[in-house]
C-alpha cells in the first residue's frame, strides 16, 4: 500500500502542478506579475515542496500533509475550482512523497515515473473534461459549459485511501537526516525565484509593447545560468538532478503538443496509454542500467528532430515526442537521482517551477493566419533553427555539467549505504 501511495501521490502532484487553466499573465503592473499570476503560486508551492523534503522527516506528518493535500484538491476541484490551490497541493504532495520513497531506489523511481506521467498527461484529461470542444477554446467557455472535472477528485480519494491505509504499517527505513545547508537552501530559492522573475519579465514585455506581438521571446534563456548555479550550489552530486530537470524542461519546448487537441476520449486514452509504457520503460531501464549520458544523448536528438517540420518526415518528430520524450526523461531523471530527497524534489519541479516557456511563441491570438505575419523581421525557418539550437545547446551543456558535479565525492552517507 505504501508503494500504491506513491505512485498515485506522485500522479496526482504532477497534474496539479501543471495546470494549464492558470493565469499565467497577472496584470501588467509589478505586483500583478508578482502576486496575482501563476508565477507568485508555483514559485510558493516549489519552495514548500523543498523545504518539506528538506527538513520534515516522520512518516506520520508527511502522510496527514498529503491527505489534506489531497482532500482540499478534491473538494476544490469539485466544487471551487482554483488553479493556486491546486499547484500549492500539488507541491506538498511532491515534496512529502519524496521522503517517502527515499528510502528505496525503486521507489524513488516509482516517483519519478508516476509525476513525470502526471505532468504529460494534463493535456490529456482537460481534453477528457472539456469533451467535445478544442482546447483553445476552453478558456472562453462561461462556468456552465465546463464539465465537473471527475479524474482528479478521484485520483485524491484514493490517494487519501491509500496514503491512510500505508501509514498504519509503518516504513521499513527511516530516512536521511535533515538537510540543513546553507548551500541548499540557496538553490531551493534560486530555481522558484529565478522562474518567477521570468514569469515577471514577460508580463512587463507583453504589455509593453505598442504593436502587438509577434515572432519568438527569447529572453527565457537568461533562466538557464540561474538553473545551473543553482545546481552547483547543491552539495554533492544533488545537482545532477536540477541539470535532468534542465535538459528535460529545455527538451519539451521543442516537441509536438501530441493529443492535447483530441476529443475523441478512446484516443485520448490511447495516448496517455503509450506515454505510460514509455514513461515505464524508461523508469526500469534507468533502475537496471542508469547512465545519464544516454539519456541526455537521447534528450539532445529529440530536440534535433524539431527541425523536421514538413511532411512527410514531420512523423518523425511526433514519434520522438510521444515516445522517446517521454523515456529518456524517465531514465535520465532516475539515472539521476539522489539519495537526498530534497535535490530529488527540486529536480522534478525545475519543468514546473518556470512558467514560461524559455523559448516561447506569443501574439494577440492563436488564430491569425500565417500569410499575414511581417517576416521583413522574423523568419520563421530561421527562428526555428535558433530555437532548436538553443535547447539543443542547454541539454549539451547540461550533459558536460552533469560529467563535472559526478566527479565530486559521495558524502560519507552515501558511501555508507553504498
Amino acid at each position: 500500500m505504501s508503494a500504491l501511495a506513491i505512485v498515485l501521490s506522485g500522479l496526482l502532484a504532477g497534474l496539479l502542478s501543471q495546470s494549464d487553466g492558470v493565469d499565467v499573465f497577472g496584470n501588467a503592473g509589478l505586483g500583478g506579475g508578482l502576486f496575482f499570476s501563476v508565477g507568485g503560486g508555483v514559485a510558493i508551492a516549489v519552495i514548500v515542496a523543498s523545504a518539506l523534503a528538506m527538513v520534515v522527516r516522520r512518516h506520520s506528518i508527511l502522510a496527514g500533509l498529503s491527505i489534506a493535500a489531497a482532500a482540499v484538491a478534491g473538494v476544490m476541484a469539485a466544487l471551487f475550482p482554483s488553479d493556486v490551490a491546486a499547484v500549492f497541493a500539488g507541491g506538498v504532495l511532491l515534496g512529502c512523497t519524496a521522503v517517502w520513497a527515499s528510502s528505496e531506489r525503486v521507489l524513488q523511481a516509482v516517483l519519478t515515473a508516476s509525476f513525470l506521467l502526471g505532468l504529460l498527461s494534463v493535456g490529456a484529461v482537460e481534453a477528457l473534461q472539456y469533451g467535445d470542444v478544442p482546447r483553445r477554446y476552453a478558456d472562453y467557455l462561461t462556468e456552465p459549459d465546463v464539465s465537473t472535472p471527475v479524474v482528479i477528485p478521484v485520483l485524491c480519494a484514493l490517494v487519501v485511501l491509500a496514503t491512510a491505509w500505508g501509514v498504519r504499517g509503518g516504513p521499513g527505513r527511516q530516512g536521511p537526516p535533515p538537510d540543513r545547508d546553507i548551500r541548499t537552501i540557496g538553490a531551493i530559492l534560486l530555481v522558484p525565484i529565478g522562474g518567477l522573475l521570468l514569469n515577471v519579465l514577460f508580463v512587463h514585455n507583453l504589455f509593453q509593447s505598442s504593436y502587438g506581438f509577434g515572432g519568438h521571446w527569447y529572453f527565457g534563456l537568461f533562466v538557464v545560468p540561474v538553473l545551473f548555479a543553482a545546481a552547483a550550489l547543491l552539495p554533492g552530486r544533488g545537482g545532477t538532478m536540477v541539470l535532468a530537470g534542465v535538459a528535460v524542461l529545455l527538451t519539451s519546448t521543442t516537441v509536438a503538443r501530441v493529443g492535447i487537441e483530441v476529443s475523441d476520449g478512446v484516443w485520448v486514452l490511447g495516448l496517455v496509454a503509450v506515454t505510460a509504457l514509455a514513461v515505464a520503460a524508461g523508469a526500469a531501464l534507468g533502475v537496471r542500467w542508469g547512465r545519464p549520458l544516454a539519456g541526455f544523448t537521447i534528450l539532445a536528438v529529440v530536440c534535433v528532430t524539431a527541425l523536421f517540420e514538413s511532411p512527410p518526415l514531420d512523423n518523425v518528430n511526433y514519434v520522438a515526442s510521444l515516445v522517446l520524450f517521454p523515456a529518456a526523461a524517465a531514465y535520465l531523471y532516475v539515472a539521476c537521482t539522489s539519495a537526498d530527497p530534497t535535490p530529488t524534489t527540486l529536480g522534478l519541479a525545475v519543468p514546473v517551477a518556470i512558467t514560461v516557456p524559455m523559448v516561447v511563441t506569443y501574439g494577440w491570438t492563436a488564430y491569425t493566419p500565417l500569410t499575414s505575419i511581417d517576416t521583413s523581421a522574423y523568419s520563421p525557418s530561421v527562428d526555428l533553427w535558433l530555437s532548436t539550437g538553443a535547447a539543443f545547446a542547454t541539454v549539451v551543456l547540461a550533459c558536460v555539467g552533469t560529467w563535472f558535479l559526478g566527479r565530486r565525492p559521495l558524502p560519507s552517507s552515501a558511501v555508507d549505504d553504498v
